[in-house]
C-alpha cells in the first residue's frame, strides 16, 4: 500500500478526479470531499474508503463523485438537421357567434351524412344532429370542435377529426341469410 499522506494539505476531490487512473491513483492521498477531510485508504468495488484524522472511515461511490465533482464536459454539438417540411398551415376559420336559440324542430340529421361533405364541420352549424345516443343542435364551432346542445340543455364538445374517424367509415352490413327477405 502506498505511503499515506495525512500530513500534507488536503486536495479537493475535483482535482483528484481529473486523473485517468482515478480512483486507484488517489489511494494514500489526503482529500477534502465537501468538508470531510481524510486519507483515501483503499478502493472496494465502486467505492473509495476515506479515513479521517479521528479514525472514522467513510465510503464514497466514485461514480457519484465523478458525476458531482468531476470536470464538466461541453456537450458535443452535432450539425443541426433541417426540420422536415411542415404541412401548410390551414386557414383559420372565421369565428362565428354561437347560436343562442337552437332550432330543435328541424329534421334530425345523422352525423354520417354531414361528415361526408367537404365543408364539414362548417356545414353542421345550426343543424339538429344525431350522434347515436346524443342528439342536439350544433350551436358553435370552436377551432376543430363542434359544440352541440341537446333539448334538455346539456352541451357537449366533439372533435371534428375524431367524429370523422368514428363515423366516417361505412358500417359493414352483415350478409343476408339464405331465405331471408329484404
Amino acid at each position: 500500500m502506498p505511503e499515506l499522506q495525512a500530513n500534507l494539505p488536503a486536495q479537493l476531490i475535483s482535482e483528484l478526479l481529473t486523473d485517468p487512473d482515478f480512483p486507484n491513483s488517489a489511494v494514500g492521498k489526503n482529500v477534502d470531499i465537501r468538508g470531510y477531510i481524510g486519507v483515501i485508504t483503499g478502493v472496494a468495488k465502486n467505492s473509495i474508503k476515506v479515513r479521517s484524522a479521528e479514525g472514522n472511515t467513510v465510503s464514497y461511490n466514485f461514480h457519484a463523485l465523478r458525476r458531482l465533482y468531476g470536470p464538466r464536459l461541453a456537450p458535443v454539438e452535432s450539425p443541426a438537421e433541417p426540420a422536415p417540411p411542415s404541412p401548410p398551415a390551414s386557414q383559420p376559420q372565421p369565428r362565428l357567434e354561437a347560436i343562442v336559440k337552437p332550432n330543435f324542430h328541424g329534421p334530425l340529421v345523422p352525423i354520417e351524412s354531414l361528415i361526408q361533405r367537404p365543408q364539414f364541420p362548417g356545414c353542421a352549424r345550426g343543424v339538429f344532429v344525431d350522434l347515436h345516443g346524443f342528439a342536439g343542435v350544433v350551436v358553435a364551432l370552436v377551432g376543430r370542435s363542434l359544440k352541440i346542445r341537446s333539448r334538455e340543455g346539456a352541451t357537449r364538445s366533439y372533435n371534428a377529426d375524431g367524429l370523422r374517424k368514428i363515423y366516417g367509415q361505412p358500417v359493414p352490413q352483415p350478409p343476408l341469410q339464405p331465405g331471408a327477405q329484404l
